[in-house]
């Protein structure tokens, strides 16, 4: 990773991937993106017997289909309403 602007432009990819296989059941959209963290929020109807964990770690094995040049660990997460939720994930590059 090179910048702040390539790691920025391969979260995009990975929401765009996240959103093609999950959309309208969970959408994600980025919410910020520093060197150390990325936020992201969370849409949708979800599965709640399959856990929105799920949803949330499924977007960190998105994020290695594109790369493994770049790792994300769930951090702090939030239920902003009964159908959207925001997760803090750590970045460590490789």
């Amino acid at each position: 990773m090179q910048s702040q602007s390539d790691l920025e432009q391969l979260m995009r990819r990975t929401v765009a991937l996240y959103n093609r296989y999950r959309s309208p059941e969970a959408t994600a959209k980025l919410v910020l993106v520093t060197s150390d963290m990325v936020t992201v929020s969370f849409s949708g109807s979800f599965c709640y017997s399959c856990g929105v964990i799920d949803y949330l770690e499924d977007f960190v094995h998105e994020l290695k289909l594109l790369t493994d040049k770049v790792e994300l660990k769930i951090g702090k997460t939030r239920q902003i309403t009964p159908r959207s939720f925001e997760a803090d994930y750590r970045v460590k590059l490789r």
